[in-house]
């Protein structure tokens, strides 16, 4: 019926009819094949055509080869009763194996009339084929010897594989031993070569003995378990026997000799160029040398010690995960079996390791992603979720676990791995069952994915007809009105499904925790491009993708210069995109990054500090939110990393603490320790330890300035206090007491007035009682003044010392009688007596904040009267007036430099200092008359002032508004950007985040708190002028 058809009008309906979908094609086919041997059997070929899994292709197939194919060899082939149908379902399948059979007409003889199609190949088989080619001398020809020959072969393992001839193990294992013999004719070729060049390489053994050094290639991955699909690369390592020695040059000349590892490393070269390089007849196989040590920057070949050092120092979970199926494939076999003797310790732990999950899914998920990245329509029968990978990884990870105890599961083929992991218990019966189906199945459908164009994919194609020439092949078929596609699919989601349940089963022990969103797990791929990664950064919200790529890259790799462990790197592969989360979500996503990197830099390798934040959730939460929030908290952690662990502490759930609290914390930590030096290391810790608490309170909320201001007062009164007592054991144990002497501490400026920030130095002066010149009580005596002395500058070396814990605080004794010039300490005779003959208006300003903090506080409380005495004694004059007005003026010009666009909090017109005169020229005027005005305290001061009607009501309402604002951001300045000086810079960044931190909301905030702060600074100005003004002329009634 079909050859009535070929010349008859409509004959392409009728084709279309039977079942073509391309009738036209069809029948053009079908007419030249009409021509050939063929034609006789037209009909029995359309219809084993409309039968095979591509009707058309297997048409278009077949007319290609018989019209390359001698007519003579198709006539003897045809009466093979089964030679039609095999031919056309090759033909119906593979394009790829039908363009060798058109190609080559040798093959198909070979094939089809000698016998070929039936042969079962093993190694010494594939080996005896080659054996003229291993006689070659020439590259190009046996480059192509090898093409033809690995086409030849493929064709014939091909064809078995189609036309079910052959098992799916004797399909991989016969490619897995034609690429071993292809690699062993390429080497016996290359060390031929080289020794040609450069004469033997010779080393010298351990007995002394000069021997000839071997060369060994070793295969991993589907090479090493001789699995090998019809596109895969092939892995291998380059190994040879020893570094020590040399060739022997060429004819024995010593200007020829080169070094055994430039000579196995131009081997090795030369021997990959064989294999993979593509020629006008396509490549024998891709190689892939990237499991070699240090990967794709390592050598290309190692001795076998090089090698082991590596291993042994550096070698990583993925790299013991692949050597598991490391074999000899080719070379020296006595060498192969030294690198698998000395890998197996690496590989095969002789503990139960149980690290080897973390890591394994850790390998597992990055290959998610980078699938995921590369085409997320894309359905990948390997790397897919129940894909072939998974099964790998599930057998992988149990032997890497438990191999190192048993050797009988030591298996590098992954089918009789999960037969004896299934005989040994590590799995259950019924899970090997699923795994073994579903291995077959889903390599099956692998080798018909790749034979139908030779192409490396492990993809299901998403074109309806080559998904459905796909199933078929796959022996599904039409039934009613079901497509084979459509049962296809079926019984690939109820595979994979079972697969993956069973691998999440061993990963995946219970919830997770927080999803990490997919574009930020996509960054810690390490094939992600630079420009992709900083475009990703900057959708994120980093405004500086180009700086958050290379801290990226430092959080991704570890710390440079550092040895992770293996347990650190899975811990921080586990954290790195959970840090990166919570940093695009916080404040400041450009400085939190920054600091983290600066903060993993600063912990190196220490497993300890990754397996906190890894097992403390909610302390990674408050590190990140504190990196992005506060870089004067950061500097203090970075520093001194040991601080993390009061994120985890009682103590940071009390915000605030009495002074006697603050005083019994930083004692009992002082006190415990008997030694000098570990003493200042406690009095360090513990005041780090406050500080983060009262900063991680603040950043939260749970402090007002205020409140931050007295807790740090309380920190530094109780420093000192420690400080004294460490001082003068120290002293006393060397000099003797120092008698009836009396010794205080007095505290001025912020210190004094109660008023310490984050950062602040402690302003104060030494004053002690005994003017005359008594000594002490001990062996080696000593003037009380001496002893005074020296107790000063101990006193400031226990707080100001950098020890491996830090500092204490800083300390100012400038403010002392003299100045710099003057002595450190002073008697109280001495103190009184400098103030009463020639105090300044400066000074008395210093005084009007003094306040005895630490030492002999009832001997402090006898040195302020009398200073009290002195500083009030007179009001202040209009010469004095106008000298305040000079040195405010002074600050406004010389300290706070402000622009139209820039304002200084403290020193700039109508600020905080502003509001300081205006109360301690009140306090000056009128405290002689009204003690109660004697206080450090500006706030105290003005509500005093208020009460003694010398200040409104509204006045002072106002500027203790003023007052508490300008606080708020100087704490705020100091805590977001760890900066000293209180600029507010109009239009910055900067400002924007500050003004965030000081409560502002909405767009454009630091708008909004420069016009608050305008408001402000005018009033207050006003207030300062017209208080200064109204003291010279009224008498200081405002």
């Amino acid at each position: 019926m079909i050859r009535e058809l070929l010349d008859k009008d409509g004959a392409a309906v009728r084709l279309q009819g039977m079942g073509f979908v391309d009738p036209r094609g069809a029948l053009n086919n079908l007419k030249l094949l009409s021509s050939t041997p063929f034609g006789p059997h037209i009909e029995e070929i359309a219809k084993k055509a409309l039968a095979s899994p591509s009707p058309e292709g297997a048409l278009n197939n077949l007319e290609a080869i018989a019209q390359e194919t001698p007519s003579p060899m198709i006539d003897e082939a045809l009466k093979a009763p089964l030679f039609l149908e095999r031919i056309i379902t090759i033909a119906g399948s593979s394009p790829f194996l039908s363009g060798i059979l058109a190609r080559n007409a040798d093959f198909f003889e070979w094939l089809f009339l000698k016998g070929g199609l039936f042969e079962k190949k093993g190694l010494e088989a594939f080996n005896e084929g080659l054996k003229d080619a291993r006689l070659l001398d020439d590259f190009d020809s046996l480059a192509r010897a090898l093409r033809l020959y690995k086409q030849k072969e493929y064709l014939r393992i091909g064809s078995r594989d189609l036309l079910g001839l052959s098992e799916l193990s004797e399909v991989t294992a016969e490619i897995s031993n034609l690429a071993s013999a292809c690699l062993e004719a390429a080497l016996a070729f290359s060390i031929r070569g080289s020794k040609k060049l450069y004469g033997e390489p010779l080393y010298t053994d351990d007995d002394g003995s000069i021997r000839e050094a071997g060369f060994a290639v070793m295969g991993l991955g589907k090479l090493g378990g001789r699995e090998l699909n019809f596109s895969s690369d092939i892995d291998i390592i380059y190994i040879y026997t020893s570094d020590k020695g040399e060739t022997t040059g060429l004819d024995g000349r010593a200007e020829a000799r080169i070094s055994l590892h430039a000579f196995f490393v131009k081997t090795a070269t030369l021997l990959t160029k064989l294999i993979g390089s593509v020629t006008g007849d396509g490549f024998v196989f891709r190689i892939d040398l990237d499991l070699r040590p240090e990967g794709r920057s390592g050598d290309v070949a190692n001795s076998l010690r090089s090698a082991e050092i590596y291993y042994e120092s550096w070698g990583q979970m993925w790299e013991r995960a692949a050597m598991i199926k490391a074999r000899h494939v080719a070379g020296d076999p006595a060498l192969g079996e030294a690198f698998i003797s000395m890998i197996r310790p690496f590989v095969f732990r002789r503990y139960l390791d149980f690290t080897a999950l973390d890591e394994v899914k850790s390998m597992k998920e990055k290959i998610d992603l980078s699938l995921l990245r590369r085409n997320p329509d894309t359905i990948d029968v390997k790397l897919g979720a129940g894909g072939i990978r998974e099964i790998e990884f599930f057998c992988q990870a149990l032997q890497l676990i438990h191999a190192g105890k048993d050797a009988e599961i030591r298996e590098r083929t992954t089918l009789k791995a999960i037969d004896k992991l299934a005989s040994k218990g590590y799995m259950k019966k019924e899970e090997a069952e699923t795994l073994t189906q579903g291995y077959v199945f889903l390599r099956e459908l692998e080798h018909r994915i790749q034979i139908v164009e030779g192409a490396q994919s492990q993809a299901i194609p998403a074109r309806k007809n080559e998904l459905e020439r796909l199933a078929r092949m796959m022996g599904f078929k039409d039934m009613d009105e079901k497509k084979a596609g459509e049962f296809f699919w079926e019984e690939y989601k109820k595979t994979t499904s079972a697969i993956h349940e069973i691998y999440r089963s061993l990963f995946y022990k219970s919830d997770e925790g927080v999803e990490v969103p997919k574009e930020i797990q996509l960054l810690f791929l390490p094939e992600i491009s630079e420009m992709e990664a900083t475009e990703t950064l900057s959708a994120l919200g980093f405004k500086d993708g180009t700086a958050a790529y290379k801290n990226l890259v430092l959080i991704r790799t570890g710390p440079p210069f550092v040895h992770l462990n293996a347990k650190t790197r899975v811990i921080l592969q586990k954290l790195g995109p959970l840090f990166l989360s919570r940093v695009a979500s916080s404040p400041d996503p450009d400085k939190a990054l920054n600091n983290l990197e600066r903060f993993l830099s600063s912990i190196g390798a220490r497993t300890t500090f990754y397996s906190l934040l890894a097992e403390n959730p909610l302390v990674t939460d408050e590190l990140l939110k504190l990196f992005g929030t506060s870089e004067f908290l950061s500097h203090a952690l970075i520093e001194r990393p040991e601080g993390l662990d009061l994120l985890l502490s009682k103590e940071l759930a009390i915000p605030y603490k009495t002074r006697g609290e603050v005083f019994d914390t930083v004692s009992k930590e002082v006190y415990l320790h008997d030694d000098y030096e570990e003493k200042l290391d406690a009095l360090r810790r513990v005041k780090s330890q406050e500080i983060l608490r009262i900063g991680v309170n603040d950043v939260r909320g749970e402090l007002s300035p205020r409140a931050v201001s007295r807790q740090m007062t309380f920190m530094a009164e109780a420093a000192l206090a420690s400080a004294i007592d460490i001082s003068i054991a120290e002293l006393v144990r060397r000099y003797g007491g120092p008698g009836e002497a009396r010794f205080v501490v007095l505290g001025l400026g912020k210190l004094g007035g109660g008023e310490l920030i984050y950062g602040s130095d402690l302003d104060v002066v030494f004053v002690y009682s005994d003017s005359l010149d008594t000594r002490t009580g001990g062996p080696k005596s000593i003037s009380t003044h001496e002893f005074f002395v020296k107790l000063g500058q101990r006193i400031i070396s226990v707080l100001t010392l950098r020890t491996r814990e830090g500092f204490v605080f800083n300390v100012d004794t400038r403010l002392r009688p003299s100045g710099s010039s003057g002595p450190l300490v002073v008697s109280k005779e001495a103190f009184l007596g400098y103030h009463a003959g020639r105090t300044q208006v400066w000074e008395r300003q210093a005084i009007v904040r003094a306040r005895a903090v630490a030492g002999d506080l009832e001997f402090g409380a006898d040195v302020l009267n009398g200073l009290f005495e002195i500083a009030y004694a007179k009001p202040l004059t209009p010469e004095d007036v106008d000298e305040m007005y000079r040195i405010r003026k002074r600050m406004e010009v010389e300290i706070a430099k402000e622009t139209p666009s820039r304002y200084n909090i403290k020193t700039g017109r109508g600020a905080l200092v502003d509001i300081e005169f205006l109360a301690q020229s009140l306090q000056l005027r009128w405290g002689l008359e009204k003690k109660s005005l004697r206080t450090p305290y500006t706030v105290k001061a003005l509500l005093r002032l208020k009460k003694e009607r010398l200040l409104s009501e509204k006045d002072c309402s106002f500027l203790k508004e003023a007052y508490s604002f300008y606080r708020l951001l100087d704490t705020r300045i100091r805590i977001v950007h760890d900066r000293p000086e209180g600029y507010l810079n109009e239009g910055s960044e900067e400002l924007n985040t500050l003004s965030r931190r000081a409560g502002y909301t909405g767009p454009d905030p630091g708008a909004r708190l420069l016009k608050d702060y305008r408001l402000f600074s005018d009033k207050v100005r006003e207030l300062y002028n017209t208080t200064l003004n109204a003291l010279k002329t009224t008498g200081g009634k405002v």
